[in-house]
């Protein structure tokens, strides 16, 4: 029986249970944290946080969360061991690097950065036994520049090497999936094992089903996030149609949402609102989503395999 590599060990795809295939736990900068400490990022804080709004989800039967944080967007492993250990729910961590051209990935050779990557999924994140379960990489809208192109080559290269999945950050307004997926596909990497996060933001239901037709599986992954990146209501519609056209196999879904993301405000500000972000957490698919999805045809049945047998088929590759 295949396994994924959870923070606290293997675990059996057929145990995965229901998966939210794509969330965050803390996108919090380590360089702020490492120089600010507590007046940026209360660790006590965060981890009660955390294990709350996991909890949560667990009470509406989450069994597994894909934790999406890449090395430089914060992954926090020691963080991550905590909050699974107390919910019980199993965490992914992720590998990779995430889109900034910072000078050590944009100036750094990329069998060094291969290397780096390469020991951890084989021994262990930051001195503990957790290995990743998925690599990271991702193309923001400045777009394909010579270190994205290089970060995704070397990315590619370690998950094939240690026979993982991928999960690409790329945004729709780019319309470069076709590219991600030839420099990905060009170092080995199935396409079956490559997820192209975010492609529910797009209205294009074409863009999409060119996606598709590749044969990588898409994200519909920012759902609490209406009007901002896509509207419910567009990708409730776009659900029906890859449902009419029998292409809901290869759909992952998602929120997208961070226990504590440190980019517009302070831990302060983000944690006096009761949930995630406006009136959302990590059980928005199961109160508001899904009700939508089953006024649009979708029987309950339909919506348990989404969330349980496509990320096991995914991550069994």
């Amino acid at each position: 029986m295949k396994t994924i590599s959870c923070v606290l060990g293997p675990l059996p795809v057929d145990r995965m249970g229901t998966t939210l295939a794509h969330e965050h736990i803390c996108c919090g900068d380590w360089s702020m944290r490492a120089n600010f400490g507590p007046r940026f990022c209360p660790e006590e804080n965060l981890l009660a946080r955390a294990v709350e709004q996991v909890n949560r989800a667990k009470a509406a039967g989450v069994a597994t969360i894909v934790d999406g944080t890449a090395i430089n967007l914060g992954r926090d492993i020691h963080l991550l061991r905590q909050v699974s250990r107390l919910t019980g729910v199993n965490l992914v961590a992720s590998s990779g690097f995430y889109d900034q051209d910072e000078p050590w990935l944009a100036g750094q050779v990329e069998g060094f950065l291969f290397d780096l990557l390469d020991h951890e999924c084989k021994h262990g994140i930051a001195g503990t036994d957790s290995r990743p379960g998925l690599m990271k990489c991702a193309v923001g809208t400045h777009g394909l520049t010579p270190t994205r192109e290089k970060i995704l080559r070397l990315t590619a290269r370690v998950a094939v090497e240690n026979d993982l999945p991928v999960f690409c950050h790329h945004e729709v307004s780019t319309r470069l999936g076709p590219q991600i997926l030839d420099l990905l596909c060009g170092e080995g990497l199935a396409p079956q094992r490559i997820i192209l996060g975010h492609a529910g933001d797009s209205e294009d239901l074409d863009y999409i089903l060119s996606l598709l037709d590749r044969g990588c599986w898409i994200g519909q992954d920012r759902w609490p996030y209406d009007g901002r990146f896509n509207t419910v209501a567009s990708r409730v519609e776009t659900m029906v149609q890859l449902r009419q056209r029998g292409l809901l196999d290869r759909v992952l879904l998602s929120h997208d949402l961070c226990v504590y993301l440190g980019f517009w405000e302070s831990m302060e500000a983000s944690f006096a609102r009761e949930t995630l972000y406006e009136g959302a957490d990590f059980t928005y698919l199961f109160r508001t989503v899904f009700p939508k999805l089953q006024a649009a045809g979708f029987p309950q049945e339909e919506l348990d395999r989404l969330m349980t047998e496509n990320p096991r088929n995914f991550f069994a590759g």
